[in-house]
């Protein structure tokens, strides 16, 4: 890798942090503290879309650990979440590159965000609740996925169409 591509990927890097930071903020005066739209995913998504893949694990991975530091959280279970999520929407949004056919930028943010979602499910009730009771979150978490994944996908094919210069140069 050289200096660019090096310097790009700490620019998406920090852009992601700042993203996740703002949002955790923001969420975390609501009613319901653990929902948060993913906006910061849309880094990832960008990265995924031009075949990225290694790029956008070390984002996410960078940008929950940046941002448990901080928000003073990184101790705590929401971080480990946070990178078990990621690291399977990561996944899974690369494997949805492969379906064929080809699914679209909105048809793989969806898949990241309900898997990302799904697997914060689990890892919430391996880590934090003894019984299965959580589960009943499920449906609304999927749907949630859904409206997120849409939002993160427009928002991301509306920044690579009006930023002609911001290109994948990792």
């Amino acid at each position: 890798m050289n200096t660019k591509q090096l310097t790009f990927l700490a620019f998406l890097t920090a852009t992601a942090s700042v993203v996740y930071i703002v949002e955790s903020l923001i969420f975390r005066m609501l009613p319901i503290p653990f929902l948060r739209l993913g906006l910061s995913n849309i880094v990832a998504l960008y990265l995924i879309w031009h075949r990225r893949i290694f790029s956008a694990l070390i984002v996410n991975l960078a940008k929950s650990l940046i941002g448990g530091m901080a928000t003073f959280t990184l101790l705590s279970p929401s971080v480990v979440l946070s990178l078990g999520g990621g690291l399977i929407a990561v996944l899974v949004m690369a494997l949805g590159l492969l379906i064929r056919p080809r699914l679209s930028i909105t048809g793989i943010s969806i898949l990241g965000a309900i898997s990302h979602n799904v697997t914060q499910l689990f890892l919430a009730r391996i880590v934090l609740f003894s019984n299965d009771s959580l589960f009943v979150l499920t449906p609304i978490l999927i749907l949630f996925g859904l409206i997120s994944g849409i939002i993160t996908a427009y928002i991301c094919f509306i920044m690579e169409h009006q930023l002609p210069g911001l290109k994948a140069k990792i």
